[in-house]
């Protein structure tokens, strides 16, 4: 499948459908994610003008229809939104089909105001003689209709409800392009459909539907902030991408509650170089720091990998150096080394583990009720005590995490603590072939013994003395220095 296409989708809404819920839904959320990608050329919604169902249909010209494969798009089905999948499931019909572009006649800029939209399925052995009556016949005569636009063919390549035609037969598709004043069904439309050329392909055509549809509104972009990448369900990533473009790229991942500056110092190092050699760095607040809109969906490590994923394809980087994350960030790490291993070199994971416990989830759910009964400021305040050594609990660097804590989104908190709080990545670790290393401060508690635990293949392990569950940010150039031999 490639080359120039279109997208077909026609929609019945079911009778408990809510009518401003699903155009909201259509018009500001379903359409807008696919118009902001760059092979979706156009994006379009009609009504039938027929009386026939269904009664909706949206139409989007395709650059080039390989792109429909790739998981930049397939994604935006594999991870609906909650909005999303609630009113999909009220439809009492969704027919999606795909086809390749044959001919153009005309030329129009604009969506055209009235669409007829004509099916049929023909054997292989006349298709040839079909097509020849199309071009040498019939879309000469349909052009001389009044208000006629263009007059695009089509050959379909996925099928919608009814599959695709029988073995031996192809289906075609013709949409002609009207002005909203136009003359179908009048005298010379009418004489486009009697001649005997027409009635002899007709006798040769096994199914046939025509659908006429009305202009009702063409798609924006999805808008996002500067520097920011939506996802396929309404989270936000923040990003910042600095350095050299051709160099090898590292991504720096986050913790809960912190955002892409607690790798401020790091991403300085690494791009300035380090052993003689210079980084770009990629750093981005995961989903779950800044408020997450209601229809997101409930976050997990195969989300908060997945979300790495979109980002890089969004940003045109087709591969990364080396992923290195630090807590929550340290297991979306590995998780990407397991689920993306096309997509890295290298990954380094800090201060993490690769699976919850019961004690764990129950330290979760504790903090959760400590930000609900007394704020994210105080649950702040005894989570950066956790994370410092206790001599550098007053230190600029503590001082500079804490308002990251504070300013963190309690909703978006609480989802994390869910995925910390259930998840295990040991059934697939073994399998990681990726090289990796493993980082933790010698004062985190009982973690710098659980990471030489992991059974990860191809990983070193690295203790970085005076720090804790943040050793970047209390001993530095230790960090930098195991680091530096890494990369």
């Amino acid at each position: 499948m490639n080359g120039p296409g279109y997208l077909a989708v026609a929609i019945q809404p079911g009778w408990n459908t809510d009518e401003n819920i699903f155009h909201d839904w259509y018009n500001t959320e379903h359409g807008p994610l696919r118009l902001r990608l760059p092979f979706i050329e156009t994006g379009d919604r009609y009504k039938a003008v027929d009386g026939e169902r269904p009664q909706w249909s949206a139409v989007y010209d395709v650059s080039d229809l390989s792109w429909l494969d790739k998981r930049i798009y397939t994604r935006l089905r594999e991870e609906r939104s909650l909005r999303e999948k609630a009113i999909m499931s009220t439809f009492e019909s969704l027919d999606r089909k795909i086809y390749s572009l044959v001919s153009v006649r005309g030329e129009f800029n604009g969506p055209p105001q009235v669409t007829r939209a004509v099916s049929m399925r023909i054997n292989e052995s006349d298709l040839a003689e079909f097509n020849k009556w199309y071009e040498e016949e019939h879309t000469d005569m349909m052009a001389k209709v009044p208000g006629w636009i263009r007059t695009r063919r089509f050959k379909m390549v996925v099928g919608g409800i009814n599959g695709m035609p029988p073995a031996g037969q192809v289906e075609c598709l013709a949409v002609h392009d009207f002005q909203a004043k136009n003359g179908l069904n009048g005298s010379e439309h009418r004489a486009a459909m009697d001649t005997p050329w027409r009635t002899k392909m007709m006798s040769k055509v096994q199914w046939k539907e025509s659908r006429t549809w009305g202009y009702h509104l063409t798609f924006d972009k999805l808008e996002e902030p500067p520097s920011s990448v939506i996802c396929t369900d309404g989270a936000e990533l923040r990003f910042q991408l600095e350095g050299n473009p051709a160099d090898p790229i590292v991504v720096c991942v986050n913790s809960i509650m912190t955002n892409l500056h607690i790798w401020d110092e790091v991403a300085t190092d690494l791009i300035k170089g380090i052993n003689g050699k210079t980084f770009r760095v990629l750093r981005y607040n995961s989903r779950g720091y800044s408020q997450q809109t209601e229809k997101s969906n409930h976050t997990n490590f195969d989300l908060l990998a997945d979300d790495l994923e979109y980002l890089l394809q969004r940003l045109n980087l087709d591969k990364v150096y080396t992923v290195m994350g630090v807590s929550m960030g340290g297991v979306t790490a590995i998780n990407f080394a397991i689920r993306h291993p096309d997509l890295l070199e290298k990954f380094v994971a800090c201060d993490c583990n690769v699976a919850s416990s019961p004690a764990n989830s129950q330290a979760w759910a504790e903090r959760v009720e400590l930000a609900k009964s007394k704020g994210m400021a105080e649950l702040a305040k005894a989570t950066v005590n956790r994370w410092f050594t206790p001599e550098n609990h007053d230190s600029p660097n503590a001082k500079k995490v804490l308002p990251m804590a504070q300013q963190a989104n309690f909703d978006g908190f609480e989802q994390n603590t869910s995925a910390l709080g259930d998840y295990d990545l040991k059934p697939h670790v073994a399998n990681i072939k990726t090289p990796g290393l493993l980082i933790a401060g010698e004062g985190d508690g009982k973690l710098p013994e659980a990471l030489q635990k992991f059974g990860i293949p191809n990983t070193t392990f690295q203790s970085i003395p005076k720090a804790g569950h943040l050793p970047f940010l209390e001993n530095h150039a230790a960090f930098m220095e195991a680091l530096a031999g890494f990369l």
